[in-house]
């Protein structure tokens, strides 16, 4: 059994966790005692003064002893830069500078990484007590996917498992896909990363756009059913705030996708999930659309989905349809 490391720091600010988090460290059984992996985390931060110290206090508990750990802030002023000098001493580095958002951090600790695995933990999300140790049990995989909680400040929300981590259901995932994932869960071999490339120019979609290039290099994945991860919601996270602008940079990636030819073997999923895509704009529109009765709404949408194939395999169109369906509150 490995104990919680005793000299950290008290607290600076308030401890932002979740309804029902598990507290203390309790290692897999099967963890190796020895020959360690060594696990690298970058921490990308921006004013989150209030959830960053949380975040940290998450990665330092696993009591992992073959640990890097990076946090790269852009210049907080918000008292964020007061909590990484209270935790330096832990800290395999940090920095506060004015950078180009969260993928120029990360490309920033990605340089910085000499960890045999990569991943990153926003600075509202925490790492789920165990997680490193888990991560240390895989062998002969190039990818690593595990479960993320998903709560907010009141209650705990889905619990989303990583399953069905192929390019090929990566590219389909706005059409029909088996594919289940959230990014906090998953686990990169540092070397593939580096090869594979991260997306600079993708503020909202880079980790999917990752994800696709990565698994159709190298798509070895090994999958555990533990919580490795909590993702917090709350109203200023990019995931909420800004879901229009993911969904335009996903038409982004896959029109890339079909300009790559070297990922030709993409081509025919990526078009049909561009279409799956626009498909989902025109049914917004239908739902927003209140100059029309619902009726001639309704008929719009039969017609539309007449015309585009597997429309009626999209959840999104029957979403649309009862909603067309309920009569409008008064």
């Amino acid at each position: 059994m490995v104990n919680l490391p005793s000299d950290l720091p008290e607290r600076l600010t308030a401890a932002r966790l979740p309804p029902d988090w598990p507290g203390a460290l309790v290692p897999s059984a099967a963890a190796p005692s020895a020959g360690l992996p060594r696990i690298t985390i970058v921490t990308p931060s921006y004013n989150q003064a209030a959830f960053l110290e949380s975040t940290i206090r998450s990665v330092l508990e696993q009591g992992y002893p073959a640990l890097d750990y990076h946090v790269i802030d852009g210049g907080s002023n918000d008292g964020s830069v007061e909590i990484l000098r209270h935790y330096a001493p832990w800290l395999t580095s940090w920095v506060s500078e004015r950078d180009g958002g969260q993928v120029d951090a990360l490309l920033k600790g990605l340089a910085r990484a000499d960890g045999e695995w990569f991943n990153w933990i926003n600075s509202d999300d925490l790492l789920a007590p165990g997680a490193l140790w888990e991560v240390a049990r895989v062998r002969d995989a190039d990818l690593f996917g595990g479960c993320t909680q998903n709560f907010s400040e009141h209650r705990l929300d889905r619990l989303r498992t990583s399953r069905a981590l192929t390019a090929h259901d990566l590219v389909r995932l706005p059409i029909e896909s088996r594919t289940r994932w959230h990014q906090p869960g998953i686990w990169y071999r540092t070397a593939a990363l580096r090869e594979t490339g991260i997306d600079a120019t993708l503020h909202y979609r880079f980790d999917l756009d990752l994800l696709i290039r990565y698994t159709q290099r190298f798509p070895r994945v090994q999958y555990s059913d533990r919580t490795l991860a909590w993702f917090r919601l709350h109203g200023a996270s990019k995931s909420l705030a800004d879901a229009e602008r993911f969904s335009a940079e996903h038409q982004t990636l896959l029109m890339r996708l079909l300009d790559d030819p070297d990922l030709q073997a993409l081509h025919a999923d990526a078009r049909a999930a561009l279409a799956a895509l626009q498909w989902r704009q025109t049914l917004r529109a239908l739902q927003d659309d209140h100059s029309r009765p619902r009726p001639a709404r309704l008929l719009a949408l039969w017609r539309a989905a007449q015309q585009v194939p597997g429309a009626w395999r999209i959840n999104a169109t029957y979403d649309t349809l009862g909603r067309l369906l309920r009569p409008r509150r008064r």
